[in-house]
């Protein structure tokens, strides 16, 4: 079981792997907060010790941190291949665990930690902090309510900026994939947010010859996603020339509606035919302009992606995390999530090798 944390009580958090460009932010939004401190940082990277004199932290052993009563939770962002690991360690030493996307290698990973969380009772919260957007929870109110009417098809794009496609991050030994399971997993993520688990997948995912080196694993992506009562329509590019994920857009096409929706920065369009309490015609909304962009620089202990620059995705998904470590409520991004997204995944990788034929999904 977990730690109870006290309404009063000040939470201490520690890191376990700090090579994921995201763990600097993530520190960031810990030490922001009146009610957490950081108490530690282990890694076998030797980024460990340029990382924790940046931030202000102590170097500790795993076996320190995982014994330590003080610590109630850990911060999981390790190389992609340690992920699963560590987070099973966490949870059964009774620490509340955030792990950065896509949790582990493979569906086989994430379904491992699926599993110790039902073993163990404990908090796992994954990584996908996009997903924190207003228009995110905007268009999930719209399908919920019915605004849109019966929704029967749905467009989904994404991409990978800043040629991180072709870095090592996006190329680990035993990874489901590159770009396209690394960041094309947050895409993912809000369809199933949005409409659940399809039924099976037709999918095209492609390196181009003559166009990249083998430093990269897929240039482009075009999937169908089967359900009972509606189509999505999947895309993804490895090499997006925008800076954030201004392409980035989910659009879903109902009988009284159509609602398009960004996540970074958020913004979202909907149209309503008049028929229902809303006036005919278009509503327009954006959040901000971004005046702190989202990947900064490279650094000393994030030699090789940029880190994040833009504070406020992180800060939003660390309030949904202590909202479920101090009041019990529900995982806002679960392992069984994770889970399946990397089964869709799968299932992508999988219909591509037979030139696009239908897999199922179980």
């Amino acid at each position: 079981m977990t730690y109870t944390i006290g309404a009063d009580q000040v939470a201490g958090i520690a890191c376990l792997g700090i090579t994921h460009p995201h763990t600097s932010g993530r520190v960031k939004a810990i030490q922001r907060r009146k009610d957490a401190r950081m108490i530690g940082a282990w890694d076998s990277s030797p980024l460990l010790k340029p990382f924790v004199e940046a931030l202000g932290l102590e170097v500790r052993s795993k076996e320190d941190i995982l014994a330590d009563p003080d610590v109630h939770a850990v911060l999981v962002h390790s190389k992609s291949d340690k992920m699963a690991d560590l987070a099973i360690e966490a949870l059964e030493a009774g620490k509340a665990v955030l792990v950065e996307k896509p949790a582990g290698r493979s569906a086989a990973d994430a379904q491992r930690i699926v599993k110790a969380v039902e073993r163990t009772g404990g908090l796992v919260q994954v990584g996908y902090c996009w997903r924190f957007a207003p228009s995110v929870d905007a268009m999930q109110e719209a399908l919920q309510s019915g605004r849109l009417g019966k929704v029967l098809q749905v467009r989904a794009h994404g991409g990978c900026s800043h040629d991180e496609a072709g870095t090592s991050h996006m190329t680990q030994p035993g990874d489901i994939g590159g770009a396209v399971f690394v960041i094309g997993c947050h895409l993912v993520d809000r369809v199933l947010l949005h409409f659940g688990m399809p039924k099976s997948v037709n999918a095209r995912i492609t390196k181009f010859p003559n166009f990249r080196g083998d430093e990269s694993r897929e240039d482009a992506a075009g999937a169908v996603l089967n359900y009972e009562d509606k189509v999505v329509v999947l895309d993804f590019m490895s090499w997006d020339v925008l800076p954030w994920t201004e392409s980035w857009d989910i659009t879903a096409y109902g009988t009284e509606g159509i609602m398009s929706s960004r996540s970074l920065p958020a913004s979202y369009k909907i149209y309503d035919s008049g028929k229902g309490k809303h006036a005919e015609g278009w509503t327009e909304w954006q959040e901000t302009s971004f005046p702190e962009i989202w990947a900064t620089k490279k650094t000393e202990y994030s030699p090789e992606l940029a880190e994040i620059g833009n504070p406020i995705y992180f800060d939003r998904e660390s309030n949904a995390f202590f909202n479920a470590l101090r009041n019990g409520t529900a995982s806002a991004v679960s392992a069984t999530q994770a889970y399946n997204i990397s089964r869709v995944i799968e299932a992508l990788f999988a219909s591509s090798k037979q030139a696009g034929g239908e897999v199922f999904i179980d």
